[in-house]
């Protein structure tokens, strides 16, 4: 497990490192305080898979998908769902083949649903710093 503390510069070292040991399929799951950087990371997890699209925080969206060759991401943000049972309703194809999913706000999720995935989280140390939680 990896509890290391990251300046925004130093995000791509650790994106770098995480995407080597990550199998695909899976699900990344995002916790952190609002403004504590889960966006800021999962855009530089896309962008390290070779996806140039803009990226945007999904939370109006709720899911939004990037492609690059066969290989897809969703970045999901749960922010504005009230109940597990919305998610369920996304009906989202998890650990499908090529699939790599980044859900934002996953503490939103009961952990007997998020148990199989890969759960980072981001705590404020201050403006510039981050401690990252794998």
């Amino acid at each position: 497990m990896s509890n290391k503390e990251y300046t925004e510069d130093q995000l791509e070292t650790f994106v770098d490192r995480l995407i080597l040991d990550l199998v695909i399929p899976n699900v990344v799951g995002l916790k952190g305080d609002l403004g504590s950087g889960k966006t800021t990371l999962a855009k530089k997890i896309i962008a390290a898979y070779g996806i140039e699209e803009s990226v945007t925080s999904p939370t109006f969206n709720i899911v939004k998908e990037y492609k690059v060759e066969n290989f897809h991401v969703f970045h999901v943000d749960l922010y504005r769902l009230s109940s597990v049972n919305e998610f369920y309703d996304l009906d989202l194809p998890l650990f499908q083949e090529n699939t790599l999913f980044l859900i934002e706000w996953a503490d939103l999720i009961p952990s007997e649903v998020s148990n199989e995935w890969t759960v980072i989280t981001i705590e404020v140390v201050d403006d510039l710093t981050r401690r990252i939680r794998i």
